[in-house]
């Protein structure tokens, strides 16, 4: 769904990011929402071990009028730098905090695909969610702004200059360790030798890649996989995850790793296994 709207010349829509969110939170059984409603609660950000309120979002009744507001700004920001535009993008959302839970991770989307729409295209390889990840207090450092908790207290008008720097650097740092990933990928690249790479669809590419570079850092089982990891590599639903391993399986591009009623792991079938096994491990 990101990749499709980063390719078109859609414009951001509320429909378009109730559709994204529906897809990025799915509750229980049953058939997934096409579009997420717009929070009617108040949803404060509570501090887990101190239960003390860390940020207090805009009014339910405010909600829709301020989605309105990032959208049509969204349309009138072509002139802000790539990264500029996305981190204003991600911020502006998480502080509307448009809907009941899932806002962080839906947010760090929004940026996703407001980079990959400018080129910025590390599909299948940059996770901003793992990013932020690595050091969660500099991250909610840097998105609180040194503002006050409650959103109308200058939160609906900052100065964005500390997560513009911190966002700026998350992506510099990615690219970085990005590239210096691919010169040893490249390194230890054996002959190329014809396969039939090119006739499979980005995601199973994507995959492949994925699988191979585990393998070339040594992980112990990096062919094996389970839908948690298709999740996390795809910023996926476990409901989307399912429907895409079904499809790979039918397709003869992957086979569970012990049959069973419940399949918990999966492996490639051949020859994509053979081709991913035959990296080079990495050596000290």
């Amino acid at each position: 769904m990101v990749e499709d709207w980063s390719q078109s010349r859609q414009p951001l829509s509320e429909a378009w990011i109730q559709q994204l969110h529906a897809v990025v939170i799915v509750r229980g059984r049953g058939r997934r929402r096409q579009r997420s409603p717009y929070r009617t609660t108040e949803v404060p950000v509570v501090d887990t071990l101190t239960r003390r309120i860390d940020y207090a979002p805009p009014f339910p009744d405010d909600v829709p009028a301020l989605m309105e507001q990032l959208c049509q700004w969204w349309q009138g920001s072509e002139d802000l730098p790539a990264v500029v535009r996305a981190a204003l993008l991600s911020h502006r959302f998480i502080s509307i905090h448009p809907f009941e839970d899932g806002n962080g991770r839906c947010g760090h989307l929004l940026a996703t695909a407001a980079l990959w729409r400018c080129s910025y295209d590390f599909r299948g390889f940059l996770s901003i969610e793992e990013w932020f990840s690595k050091d969660r207090e500099a991250y909610y450092s840097a998105l609180q702004l040194g503002c006050p908790v409650n959103f109308y207290d200058g939160r609906h008008d900052p100065d964005h200059s500390p997560w513009l720097v911190f966002f700026a650097d998350v992506v510099c740092r990615a690219a970085v360790a990005l590239a210096q990933q691919a010169r040893k990928l490249q390194a230890r690249q054996e002959p190329a030798t014809p396969h039939p790479w090119e006739a499979l669809d980005r995601r199973s590419q994507q995959l492949l890649t994925r699988l191979r570079a585990r393998v070339a850092a040594g992980q112990a089982g990096a062919e094996l996989f389970k839908p948690g990891d298709l999740e996390g590599w795809f910023a996926i639903s476990s409901t989307t995850a399912q429907e895409w391993l079904k499809s790979w399986e039918r397709e003869g591009f992957l086979q569970p790793a012990k049959e069973g009623q419940r399949i918990r792991t999966w492996r490639l079938a051949q020859p994509w296994a053979g081709w991913v096994l035959s990296q080079p491990e990495q050596r000290e």
